[in-house]
């Protein structure tokens, strides 16, 4: 059964908006890195254990949430597991296991030097084992070498433009460079609360939500560039998206909300036949989905568009092949393959 939002509105994911990510039982392995500086002032660890979402920097374009101890459990796991590596660029030799060691992961998308990523894990993380490969050079999961270097009074390790940094024993951030070092910037001199919407933190809290994803789409001028291609993002202001891991494959429930009610209107009309887009056709045979589209039911309430949208193990993993897509080019600074959604984070918001 799809889950609903917190706003009561059934709710699902565009096919097309499915983008971003991108997670508490949480035990403790080695020791702490040691105090994390705040205006030259030790913090408690914990704090950030806690509110890992205080650690994100402010005016994220998506914010996304992954239960990822639920979803290893399901029989996309495999997928999510390539996901996560791509975020932490570990192996076995760093006693890194990702179904094993990540249970949560929190992740937002940004328009800083162009389209900048970051993200903060939570489960348990074996800090010295990373440091003693991080040490000696070791190559990444990607076959580059990961480099150990100092940002705000804290190791902070990279392979190629991918990086992470372990914030305590339960919590990793990672990210691009711009992404991670905004982030470093606000534990170093800001306070340790949250700076991103209300509410887009509020959908993580949905009940029974496996993952969540909240995007700000105002002021986003590649959206009006891409209406041509997408004709439903004319005009759409907000998306929220809640979802879960059972069968089919995965359930979608969200709400967009538009402009205006004429824009929320078309929006419906484009939606409810997703086939008749070229372009998104183009896409599914270029990952060698034939067939007909999910079928989408959606609902207009004056300029917010509600709907909901259960998709199959097949298509659940094509979906989870465009997150890899877009984590792996965001965190790299090249456009990914599906370039349809390029130009949604690409553009700066201001």
């Amino acid at each position: 059964m799809p889950v609903r939002s917190t706003t009561g509105k059934p709710s699902t994911l565009a096919l097309a908006l499915f983008l971003a990510l991108l997670p508490a039982n949480l035990g403790c392995s080695g020791p702490d890195q040691g105090p994390i500086l705040n205006g030259g002032q030790a913090i408690d660890p914990a704090l950030v254990d806690r509110d890992p979402m205080a650690v994100l920097p402010s005016e994220p374009v998506m914010l996304g949430y992954l239960d990822a101890a639920t979803l290893f459990q399901s029989s996309l796991g495999p997928d999510v597991e390539r996901i996560v590596t791509t975020l932490v660029p570990l192996g076995r030799e760093a006693n890194f296991v990702p179904s094993r060691d990540v249970s949560r992961v929190y992740g937002g998308i940004y328009a800083m030097s162009g389209a900048d990523f970051c993200a903060v894990l939570q489960g348990n993380f074996d800090v010295d084992a990373i440091r003693r490969n991080a040490d000696a050079r070791a190559q990444a999961t990607s076959g580059q070498p990961l480099v150990k270097s100092r940002y705000a009074e804290l190791d902070l390790y990279t392979a190629g433009n991918v990086g992470f940094v372990i914030l305590t024993p339960r919590t990793v951030l990672s990210g691009n460079e711009t992404g991670m070092r905004r982030a470093l910037d606000r534990l170093r001199t800001g306070k340790i609360e949250r700076s991103v919407p209300a509410w887009m933190t509020d959908l993580v809290t949905t009940p029974n939500a496996a993952f969540t994803l909240a995007g700000d789409m105002s002021g986003q001028g590649a959206v009006e560039a891409t209406t041509q291609k997408m004709p439903f993002l004319k005009g759409l202001k907000k998306i929220r998206t809640v979802g879960n891991f059972k069968p089919p494959g995965m359930n979608f429930a969200g709400s967009l909300t538009y402009a205006d009610a004429p824009s929320a209107a078309e929006g419906a009309v484009q939606l409810g036949d997703l086939q008749k887009l070229t372009s998104f056709m183009s896409l599914l045979s270029s990952f060698g989905l034939a067939g007909p589209v999910p079928s989408m039911q959606v609902q207009q309430r004056e300029n917010d568009l509600a709907f909901t949208l259960p998709v199959d193990a097949t298509f659940a993993r094509f979906l989870l092949s465009m997150l890899a897509d877009v984590s792996r080019k965001a965190t790299s600074g090249a456009p990914p393959s599906s370039s349809w959604a390029w130009p949604l984070l690409t553009t700066p918001s201001r």
